[in-house]
Order: C-alpha cells, then sequence, then structure tokens
C-alpha cells in the first residue's frame, strides 16, 4: 500500500508479488483459510488490485497527505520521581490530512483547518469487522494513538481474507469495472458458469432469491427441469452481470471510522501509565508474574511468549526473540552521583 502511495498508484501490485516471492521456500505456518503459499500469493494480488480500486473513495489519500509509519511519543508521568522521563511511543501505519467532510468520516463535532488529520490502522482478518459505524473509536490501540498523538479521527482499513474458489451465494468484490458495477463495489454470485471463468453477479441476497422464484421449487428444492434451468437463465440475462473471474475477487476490504473523545483517549493513557508502573516495578522487584491462561475467555496457548517464557520453549524463544539492550533500561534508575 506505501508502494502504491509513494509511486503515483503503478506498480504495487508488481512490488507485492516480488516481496511475496522471497518468502516461497520458506518453512512457514500457514492458517486453514491461508492454506499455502499459492493460495496467499493470490489473496495478496487480489487485495492490492482492490485496494487500488477503492482507494479514491477512500480518506487516504496519495501524495504527501498520507504519512506512513508515523511516531509519536508522549512523557506518561512528567515530573514523578519515580516514573517520571518515561516515554509511550505509538507507531501509526498511517497519519493522514483530509478534507473535514470527507463522507466516509463521522461528523465533525469540532472546527478544523483546511484538513482533518486522521489516524488509520491497517488489519487483515479472516472474519469481517462489524458494520456498525464508528466502532473504530473503541479499539484499544487506536484509543492509545489518539492519547499519544492528540489525533481523535481513527479508522481501521481491515482486509478480509477469504480463501479462493467461487460458488452460488458467495459476497465478491470487483478489481475492475464490468457492467453497472464499479471497480470496488461488492455483489454476490448467482452462478458460476461451467467453464470455470466467469459468473452471473447481482447486487445483494434478496435478488439471489427472486432468481431462485423465478426458477421454481419442486417441493423443498429448486427445480432442476430444463424449463425451470431456462427461466433462471433468463431472469439472470434481464438481471444480472456477467463477470469474468479476473475481475473480481473474494477478498475484501471494510474501512470504519470513529471519534474518540478526550475522555476515552485519557483513559487510554490511565492504562498506560499503570502497564508502565507494572513493567518498572516488576524490573525493580524481580517480580514478573504469570497472568497467561489456557480456556476462554483468557486462551493464552498460541501467544508467543506464553510459549516461549512459560513452556519454556527454547527453541522457540531464541528462534523468535531478540535480548534488547539493558543498559538504556538500567539508566532510568540509576541515582545522579
Amino acid at each position: 500500500m506505501q508502494f502504491h502511495h509513494e509511486h503515483g498508484g503503478e506498480g504495487a501490485f508488481e512490488d507485492f508479488q516480488r516481496r511475496w516471492a522471497a518468502n516461497k521456500e520458506l518453512s512457514l505456518s500457514y492458517t486453514d483459510n491461508e492454506k499455502d503459499w499459492d493460495t496467499c500469493n493470490k489473496m495478496g494480488s487480489d487485495m492490492i488490485r482492490l485496494y487500488a480500486a477503492v482507494q479514491p473513495s477512500l480518506p487516504i489519500p496519495m501524495g504527501g497527505n498520507s504519512v506512513w509509519q508515523r511516531k509519536y511519543f508522549k512523557e506518561v508521568f512528567p515530573g514523578d520521581e519515580n516514573y517520571g522521563g518515561i516515554e509511550d511511543e505509538g507507531k501509526l501505519d498511517i497519519v493522514c490530512y483530509v478534507d473535514p467532510a470527507h463522507p466516509k468520516l463521522p461528523k465533525a463535532t469540532e472546527k478544523y483547518g483546511a484538513f482533518r488529520p486522521l489516524i488509520v490502522d491497517i488489519k487483515t482478518s479472516a472474519v469481517d469487522f462489524p458494520d456498525q459505524p464508528g466502532m473504530a473509536a473503541f479499539d484499544a490501540q487506536l484509543r492509545r494513538y489518539s492519547w499519544v498523538s492528540g489525533i481523535r479521527d481513527v479508522a481501521l482499513l481491515w482486509f478480509v481474507k477469504k480463501g479462493l474458489g467461487y460458488k452460488k451465494g458467495y459476497s465478491i468484490s470487483f478489481i475492475e469495472a464490468v457492467g453497472s458495477f464499479g471497480r470496488g463495489q461488492e455483489g454476490v454470485i448467482a452462478r458460476v458458469e461451467e467453464e470455470g471463468d466467469s459468473a452471473w453477479i447481482v447486487y445483494n441476497d434478496f435478488m439471489l432469491g427472486e432468481m431462485d422464484r423465478a426458477q421454481g421449487k419442486k417441493g423443498d428444492k429448486l427445480d432442476q427441469t430444463n424449463a425451470a434451468k431456462e427461466r433462471a437463465f433468463n431472469w439472470l440475462e434481464q438481471n444480472a452481470v456477467l463477470a469474468p473471474l479476473s475481475a473480481i475477487t473474494k477478498q475484501r476490504i471494510q474501512f470504519n471510522a470513529g471519534y474518540v473523545s478526550k475522555e476515552s483517549a485519557d483513559d487510554a493513557g490511565r492504562n498506560a501509565g499503570r502497564q508502565i508502573m507494572g513493567i518498572v516495578n516488576a524490573w525493580k522487584n524481580k517480580e514478573w508474574s504469570n497472568t497467561f491462561g489456557i480456556r476462554y475467555p483468557k486462551d493464552d496457548r498460541n501467544d508467543s511468549y506464553f510459549r516461549a517464557f512459560v513452556l519454556q520453549d527454547d527453541g522457540y524463544k531464541q528462534q523468535n526473540f531478540t535480548k534488547s539492550d539493558e543498559q538504556s533500561f538500567d539508566e532510568l534508575f540509576q541515582e545522579d552521583d
């Protein structure tokens, strides 16, 4: 994505292919959804093509108005004799400066100048993000970013990994414009052609039901007679769009923006302070409490720290962790001569 923005919208697809190809021979672990290197290659390629399609509609502008990997620092306990000098650092994926009235942002509750600052955090997931507007403002990480930066508008750019394969009822997004569907627009597969290189797309699940009504039923199942199939096909020709599979993808991009109030941001700052106090006190007392769990609702069995330091998997620890410089941390607690 950063390559896309920094190169005028050109070459991001090839850049992803090059970067992912470097991992082809590595021994990697994949989820059931990711399956293997080739599946991830296809999903990732579709995602960057889809992002190029939807980016013009997002408050993530091209050029210098989108700053990538922006760092902010804030002293947590200014002037405190025990914890003073310790800063909380946030490395924000993107900070954008956008039109204050952008339609994808919450209605402005404060006055802005020419630009409205916005924090955008990028995530990938196998499940959809809740569609309820404004939910991003309740994300713990974004609230913390809001506190450390002072920026109140936050957003999640949510990439959903849907795997591969197409069949009736699957939701898709258009990478390329086809018929009445524009780039980035979503639809539902009504039928995949037997040749396997194209599919009929409708706008929503309601239209899928209309097609089934046109085909008719025999008992509890769709009528499979030639006459019924012809009725369904006639309906498709009138109400659906035939798209090549190369123009669509099952992958999905969601954007959810919200406004973090000052009270919510300050609360996140207090949480940061409690964490820092716990870290400092644990270091001073040489006591590190084990707060991990092994069952719902706190199942930490896949947590890297749990595996490395509680289960004491030394091979995993050596492979995934690097011991940092202790001197800089020690200097926080050295008294002046």
